[in-house]
């Protein structure tokens, strides 16, 4: 668990670390009405030929959860948005680990994850509130196609961006490029492949899904941060 210890304390997040993963992808079956939950399975390779696998759960807008594991399930992590605070739990050990982040760690951590479902987060009507402490020093923007996609008058995304703002203006710390989408756009336009970038230092890895459903009901105890997180 030494490996994975290292990289959770001290990496934004393991999605930043994914590396050109192709895979067989495929959407669940289209739904009538808006979702309250979603449910995204993906695979990732990391640096140095590692595999890993994430599992993306969002239930309404301000519950998130990401879990990432290794292929034999013997050591992962967690990261988890209960809409107030995003903490990490580190799994694999006799006792999971795990603390509440902060700045830019956390920052980065939530944008990730919302950038995976962005027509979803960032509706001008209910949509993720982005006033959380969370992104108190930050700002988040989502840019889209200029032409609306054909018969939906929706606009597809290009990129989500993340800034931190500061007295003499805002400096650029991560950007996302959608790079593939689904087939299917109802509910919404879902990326099928993210290319992640870190400002300063270049592409820093690519993720691709393999699988989306929604609605598929989701307890809230899976959101918790629980009183012994240490802060």
């Amino acid at each position: 668990m030494t490996g994975m210890d290292t990289q959770t304390m001290k990496l934004s997040t393991l999605l930043c670390l994914a590396i050109c993963l192709v895979s067989n992808t495929y959407l669940s079956a289209q739904i009538k009405e808006q979702p309250v939950s979603i449910l995204i399975h993906s695979n990732m390779h990391l640096e140095g030929g590692h595999s890993v696998r994430m599992v993306v759960t969002i239930k309404e807008q301000k519950y998130i959860r990401a879990s990432i594991r290794n292929p034999n399930k013997t050591a992962g992590a967690d990261i988890i948005c209960d809409g107030k605070e995003v903490a990490i739990v580190e799994r694999g050990s006799p006792q999971s680990r795990s603390r509440v982040l902060s700045g830019e760690e956390a920052a980065t951590n939530l944008f990730d994850l919302i950038a995976l479902n962005p027509e979803y987060h960032f509706k001008n009507i209910d949509g993720f509130d982005f006033n959380i402490p969370t992104f108190r020093a930050y700002r988040v923007e989502l840019q889209t196609e200029a032409e609306p996609v054909e018969e939906t008058e929706r606009y597809r995304p290009v990129k989500a961006l993340l800034y931190k703002e500061h007295d003499a203006g805002s400096t650029l710390v991560r950007s996302i490029e959608y790079m593939e989408f689904f087939d299917q756009i109802d509910p919404y336009f879902q990326p099928k492949e993210l290319t992640f970038t870190k400002a300063g230092t270049g592409v820093i890895g690519h993720i691709t899904v393999d699988k989306i459903e929604y609605n598929i009901g989701l307890p809230s105890f899976l959101f918790d941060i629980r009183g012994d997180t240490d802060k």
